[in-house]
Protein backbone atom coordinates (compact mmCIF):
# COMPACT_ATOMS: atom_id res chain seq x y z
CA UNK A 1 0.00 0.00 0.00
CA UNK A 2 1.17 3.54 -0.73
CA UNK A 3 0.10 6.57 1.25
CA UNK A 4 0.74 10.20 2.08
CA UNK A 5 1.31 11.59 5.54
CA UNK A 6 1.78 14.84 7.41
CA UNK A 7 2.07 16.07 11.00
CA UNK A 8 -0.01 18.97 12.32
CA UNK A 9 -1.42 20.60 15.40
CA UNK A 10 -5.23 20.40 15.44
CA UNK A 11 -5.73 24.04 14.46
CA UNK A 12 -3.76 23.40 11.26
CA UNK A 13 -6.24 20.82 9.94
CA UNK A 14 -7.75 23.13 7.26
CA UNK A 15 -4.31 23.38 5.65
CA UNK A 16 -3.91 19.59 5.76
CA UNK A 17 -7.40 19.14 4.33
CA UNK A 18 -6.55 21.38 1.38
CA UNK A 19 -3.40 19.34 0.76
CA UNK A 20 -5.48 16.16 0.86
CA UNK A 21 -8.00 17.54 -1.64
CA UNK A 22 -5.15 18.27 -4.06
CA UNK A 23 -3.87 14.70 -3.57
CA UNK A 24 -7.31 13.14 -4.07
CA UNK A 25 -7.70 14.97 -7.38
CA UNK A 26 -5.21 12.49 -8.87
CA UNK A 27 -6.13 9.40 -6.81
CA UNK A 28 -9.38 9.19 -4.85
CA UNK A 29 -8.35 5.93 -3.19
CA UNK A 30 -5.02 6.99 -1.68
CA UNK A 31 -4.86 7.26 2.10
CA UNK A 32 -3.66 10.36 3.93
CA UNK A 33 -2.34 9.74 7.45
CA UNK A 34 -2.35 12.80 9.70
CA UNK A 35 -0.54 12.75 13.03
CA UNK A 36 -2.02 15.32 15.44
CA UNK A 37 0.91 16.38 17.61
CA UNK A 38 -1.07 18.24 20.30
CA UNK A 39 -3.76 15.53 20.77
CA UNK A 40 -6.55 18.08 20.40
CA UNK A 41 -9.73 17.30 18.41
CA UNK A 42 -9.73 18.49 14.80
CA UNK A 43 -12.64 20.11 12.99
CA UNK A 44 -15.66 17.85 12.55
CA UNK A 45 -15.45 18.24 8.77
CA UNK A 46 -12.78 15.54 8.90
CA UNK A 47 -15.60 12.98 9.28
CA UNK A 48 -16.55 13.64 5.64
CA UNK A 49 -13.24 12.24 4.38
CA UNK A 50 -12.83 8.53 5.18
CA UNK A 51 -9.44 8.38 3.43
CA UNK A 52 -8.01 10.84 5.96
CA UNK A 53 -6.70 8.77 8.87
CA UNK A 54 -6.34 10.96 11.96
CA UNK A 55 -3.84 9.63 14.51
CA UNK A 56 -3.47 11.41 17.87
CA UNK A 57 0.13 11.31 19.03
CA UNK A 58 -1.05 9.71 22.28
CA UNK A 59 -1.79 6.53 20.32
CA UNK A 60 1.95 6.33 19.52
CA UNK A 61 3.03 6.97 23.11
CA UNK A 62 4.53 3.49 23.45
CA UNK A 63 6.27 3.65 20.09
CA UNK A 64 10.05 4.17 20.03
CA UNK A 65 11.25 7.65 21.11
CA UNK A 66 7.83 9.37 21.11
CA UNK A 67 7.72 9.77 24.89
CA UNK A 68 11.35 10.84 25.05
CA UNK A 69 10.88 13.41 22.30
CA UNK A 70 7.83 14.82 24.06
CA UNK A 71 9.68 15.18 27.35
CA UNK A 72 12.67 16.81 25.69
CA UNK A 73 10.99 19.25 23.29
CA UNK A 74 7.26 19.81 23.88
CA UNK A 75 7.80 22.22 26.78
CA UNK A 76 10.40 24.17 24.74
CA UNK A 77 8.67 24.30 21.36
CA UNK A 78 5.80 22.27 19.98
CA UNK A 79 7.38 22.83 16.56
CA UNK A 80 10.55 21.05 17.73
CA UNK A 81 8.42 18.15 18.95
CA UNK A 82 6.41 18.04 15.72
CA UNK A 83 9.48 18.20 13.44
CA UNK A 84 11.28 15.52 15.43
CA UNK A 85 8.30 13.21 14.91
CA UNK A 86 8.70 13.06 11.11
CA UNK A 87 11.08 10.07 10.96
CA UNK A 88 9.24 8.40 13.85
CA UNK A 89 5.87 8.68 12.11
CA UNK A 90 7.29 7.52 8.78
CA UNK A 91 8.83 4.49 10.51
CA UNK A 92 5.56 3.77 12.30
CA UNK A 93 3.60 3.75 9.04
CA UNK A 94 6.16 1.58 7.24
CA UNK A 95 6.09 -0.91 10.12
CA UNK A 96 2.28 -0.98 10.17
CA UNK A 97 1.11 -1.84 6.66
CA UNK A 98 2.32 1.00 4.43
CA UNK A 99 4.85 -0.03 1.76
CA UNK A 100 5.68 3.40 0.36
CA UNK A 101 4.97 6.78 1.93
CA UNK A 102 5.39 10.40 0.93
CA UNK A 103 5.64 12.89 3.78
CA UNK A 104 4.74 16.54 3.06
CA UNK A 105 4.39 19.61 5.23
CA UNK A 106 0.74 20.52 5.65
CA UNK A 107 0.93 23.75 3.65
CA UNK A 108 1.87 22.07 0.38
CA UNK A 109 -0.44 21.69 -2.61
CA UNK A 110 -0.37 19.49 -5.72
CA UNK A 111 -1.19 20.95 -9.12
CA UNK A 112 -0.03 18.00 -11.28
CA UNK A 113 0.14 14.23 -11.07
CA UNK A 114 2.57 12.87 -8.48
CA UNK A 115 2.55 9.12 -9.16
CA UNK A 116 6.07 9.19 -10.60
CA UNK A 117 7.32 9.97 -7.06
CA UNK A 118 5.90 6.70 -5.75
CA UNK A 119 7.44 4.93 -8.76
CA UNK A 120 10.85 6.29 -7.75
CA UNK A 121 10.47 4.27 -4.54
CA UNK A 122 10.49 1.06 -6.58
CA UNK A 123 14.26 1.40 -6.88
CA UNK A 124 15.19 3.86 -4.12
CA UNK A 125 14.58 3.53 -0.40
CA UNK A 126 14.59 7.29 0.27
CA UNK A 127 13.86 10.21 -2.07
CA UNK A 128 14.80 13.82 -1.32
CA UNK A 129 14.32 17.13 -3.11
CA UNK A 130 17.00 19.88 -3.08
CA UNK A 131 16.37 23.46 -2.07
CA UNK A 132 17.97 24.50 -5.40
CA UNK A 133 19.58 27.57 -3.85
CA UNK A 134 22.42 29.23 -5.74
CA UNK A 135 25.76 27.42 -5.50
CA UNK A 136 27.73 30.38 -6.87
CA UNK A 137 28.96 32.75 -4.12
CA UNK A 138 29.93 35.41 -6.67
CA UNK A 139 26.38 35.65 -7.99
CA UNK A 140 24.29 35.24 -4.83
CA UNK A 141 26.34 34.89 -1.65
CA UNK A 142 23.27 34.91 0.65
CA UNK A 143 21.74 31.92 -1.13
CA UNK A 144 25.13 30.21 -1.27
CA UNK A 145 25.67 30.53 2.48
CA UNK A 146 22.10 29.33 3.13
CA UNK A 147 23.04 25.97 1.59
CA UNK A 148 25.44 25.46 4.49
CA UNK A 149 23.24 27.09 7.11
CA UNK A 150 19.86 25.43 6.42
CA UNK A 151 20.88 22.50 4.26
CA UNK A 152 20.92 21.13 0.73
CA UNK A 153 17.61 19.26 1.01
CA UNK A 154 14.20 20.37 2.20
CA UNK A 155 12.70 18.48 5.12
CA UNK A 156 9.23 19.54 3.97
CA UNK A 157 9.15 16.53 1.63
CA UNK A 158 10.60 13.05 1.90
CA UNK A 159 9.65 9.72 0.39
CA UNK A 160 10.48 6.33 1.88
CA UNK A 161 9.81 2.62 1.52
CA UNK A 162 10.34 -0.20 4.03
CA UNK A 163 14.05 -0.44 3.20
CA UNK A 164 14.34 3.10 4.58
CA UNK A 165 13.42 2.14 8.14
CA UNK A 166 17.09 2.07 9.33
CA UNK A 167 17.60 5.57 7.85
CA UNK A 168 14.44 6.82 9.55
CA UNK A 169 15.52 5.32 12.86
CA UNK A 170 18.89 7.07 12.57
CA UNK A 171 17.23 10.38 11.70
CA UNK A 172 14.89 10.06 14.68
CA UNK A 173 17.82 9.41 17.01
CA UNK A 174 19.66 12.43 15.56
CA UNK A 175 16.60 14.64 16.14
CA UNK A 176 16.41 13.32 19.69
CA UNK A 177 20.08 14.18 20.19
CA UNK A 178 19.69 17.82 19.09
CA UNK A 179 16.94 19.97 17.61
CA UNK A 180 16.81 23.70 16.94
CA UNK A 181 18.99 26.40 15.39
CA UNK A 182 22.64 25.71 16.19
CA UNK A 183 24.60 27.20 13.26
CA UNK A 184 27.95 26.86 15.01
CA UNK A 185 27.32 23.11 15.22
CA UNK A 186 25.91 22.83 11.70
CA UNK A 187 22.39 21.98 12.94
CA UNK A 188 19.18 23.43 11.50
CA UNK A 189 16.22 21.76 13.23
CA UNK A 190 15.58 18.33 11.63
CA UNK A 191 16.79 19.41 8.19
CA UNK A 192 20.60 19.44 8.09
CA UNK A 193 20.66 15.76 9.03
CA UNK A 194 19.33 14.95 5.56
CA UNK A 195 22.55 16.23 3.95
CA UNK A 196 24.39 13.04 4.84
CA UNK A 197 21.71 10.63 3.55
CA UNK A 198 23.19 10.15 0.04
CA UNK A 199 26.51 9.10 1.60
CA UNK A 200 25.48 7.01 4.60
CA UNK A 201 22.25 5.45 3.25
CA UNK A 202 22.94 3.85 -0.10
CA UNK A 203 19.34 3.71 -1.32
CA UNK A 204 18.90 7.49 -1.23
CA UNK A 205 17.96 9.19 -4.49
CA UNK A 206 17.87 12.92 -5.21
CA UNK A 207 14.81 13.97 -7.21
CA UNK A 208 16.07 16.46 -9.76
CA UNK A 209 12.64 17.34 -11.13
CA UNK A 210 12.62 21.06 -10.34
CA UNK A 211 8.83 21.24 -10.37
CA UNK A 212 8.79 19.57 -6.94
CA UNK A 213 8.67 21.58 -3.70
CA UNK A 214 8.29 24.95 -5.42
CA UNK A 215 9.10 27.65 -2.86
CA UNK A 216 10.26 31.23 -2.43
CA UNK A 217 13.87 30.30 -1.72
CA UNK A 218 14.89 29.18 -5.23
CA UNK A 219 13.35 31.88 -7.42
CA UNK A 220 16.71 32.73 -8.99
CA UNK A 221 17.71 29.17 -9.86
CA UNK A 222 14.27 27.79 -10.75
CA UNK A 223 12.84 30.35 -13.15
CA UNK A 224 9.11 30.29 -13.77
CA UNK A 225 8.40 30.48 -17.51
CA UNK A 226 5.23 30.27 -19.57
CA UNK A 227 5.59 27.62 -22.31
CA UNK A 228 2.60 27.03 -24.57
CA UNK A 229 0.30 28.31 -21.86
CA UNK A 230 1.76 26.12 -19.10
CA UNK A 231 4.00 27.28 -16.27
CA UNK A 232 7.33 25.48 -16.53
CA UNK A 233 10.42 25.65 -14.35
CA UNK A 234 13.45 26.62 -16.43
CA UNK A 235 11.36 25.87 -19.51
CA UNK A 236 11.57 22.13 -18.81
CA UNK A 237 9.73 20.98 -15.68
CA UNK A 238 5.97 21.32 -15.05
CA UNK A 239 4.98 22.43 -11.58
CA UNK A 240 4.09 19.35 -9.49
CA UNK A 241 3.59 20.71 -5.96
CA UNK A 242 4.03 24.06 -4.26
CA UNK A 243 4.95 24.99 -0.68
CA UNK A 244 2.50 27.78 0.17
CA UNK A 245 4.31 29.04 3.26
CA UNK A 246 4.06 32.71 4.17
CA UNK A 247 7.17 33.87 2.34
CA UNK A 248 5.97 32.49 -1.00
CA UNK A 249 2.41 33.74 -0.51
CA UNK A 250 3.79 37.20 0.23
CA UNK A 251 6.03 37.07 -2.83
CA UNK A 252 3.14 36.08 -5.10
CA UNK A 253 0.67 38.66 -3.78
CA UNK A 254 3.22 41.46 -4.06
CA UNK A 255 3.52 40.66 -7.76
CA UNK A 256 7.06 39.27 -7.54
CA UNK A 257 6.13 35.74 -8.62
CA UNK A 258 3.13 36.38 -10.91
CA UNK A 259 3.10 33.05 -12.77
CA UNK A 260 2.26 31.27 -9.51
CA UNK A 261 -0.75 33.50 -8.81
CA UNK A 262 -3.28 31.20 -10.58
CA UNK A 263 -2.08 28.33 -8.39
CA UNK A 264 -2.46 30.43 -5.24
CA UNK A 265 -5.98 31.37 -6.36
CA UNK A 266 -6.73 27.68 -6.86
CA UNK A 267 -5.34 26.91 -3.41
CA UNK A 268 -7.45 29.63 -1.80
CA UNK A 269 -10.57 28.40 -3.62
CA UNK A 270 -10.03 24.81 -2.42
CA UNK A 271 -9.33 26.10 1.10
CA UNK A 272 -12.41 28.29 1.33
CA UNK A 273 -14.77 25.76 -0.32
CA UNK A 274 -14.28 23.72 2.85
CA UNK A 275 -15.69 26.63 4.88
CA UNK A 276 -12.46 28.16 6.12
CA UNK A 277 -10.91 31.59 5.46
CA UNK A 278 -7.30 31.54 4.28
CA UNK A 279 -6.39 34.84 5.94
CA UNK A 280 -7.17 33.24 9.31
CA UNK A 281 -4.28 30.84 8.70
CA UNK A 282 -1.72 33.07 6.96
CA UNK A 283 -0.71 36.04 9.06
CA UNK A 284 -0.96 39.50 7.49
CA UNK A 285 -2.21 38.15 4.16
CA UNK A 286 -4.34 41.30 3.71
CA UNK A 287 -1.22 43.49 3.78
CA UNK A 288 0.78 41.50 1.25
CA UNK A 289 -0.66 43.19 -1.82
CA UNK A 290 0.93 46.55 -0.93
CA UNK A 291 4.70 46.24 -0.85
CA UNK A 292 6.63 48.23 1.74
CA UNK A 293 9.72 50.19 0.77
CA UNK A 294 11.80 47.44 2.41
CA UNK A 295 10.25 44.73 0.22
CA UNK A 296 10.63 46.87 -2.91
CA UNK A 297 14.33 47.31 -2.09
CA UNK A 298 14.67 43.58 -1.39
CA UNK A 299 13.14 42.76 -4.76
CA UNK A 300 15.45 45.19 -6.55
CA UNK A 301 18.36 43.32 -4.99
CA UNK A 302 16.96 40.05 -6.32
CA UNK A 303 16.65 41.58 -9.78
CA UNK A 304 20.27 42.73 -9.55
CA UNK A 305 21.19 39.15 -8.72
CA UNK A 306 19.52 38.08 -11.95
CA UNK A 307 21.54 40.70 -13.86
CA UNK A 308 24.76 39.48 -12.21
CA UNK A 309 23.89 35.92 -13.20
CA UNK A 310 23.47 37.02 -16.82
CA UNK A 311 26.80 38.82 -16.99
CA UNK A 312 28.70 36.02 -15.26
CA UNK A 313 27.29 33.49 -17.70
CA UNK A 314 28.15 35.80 -20.56
CA UNK A 315 31.72 36.21 -19.28
CA UNK A 316 32.15 32.47 -18.93
CA UNK A 317 31.01 31.91 -22.52
CA UNK A 318 33.53 34.33 -23.97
Amino acid sequence: MQAFCTIITADYFPRALTLYKSIARYDEQVEFHVLVADNKPVHEISNQYPRIKLIPVSSLSNYSLVGDLYKKYAHISLDFFRWSLKPVFISYLLENGVDRVLYLDGDMFFVNDYHFLFEELDNASVILTPHWKSNDPLIDSASFFALFRSGIFTAGFIGANRQAIPAMKWWAEACHFLMGEHPALGIHDDQRYLDIFPVYFEGTKVIRHQGCTIGAWHYELCKRELVNGEVMINGKYPVIFIHFEEMLVSQILKGHDPLLLPYLNQYQKEFEESGFVLKDYIKNIDTYASATSFHRLKWKIRLRTRVKQFFFKLAKSI
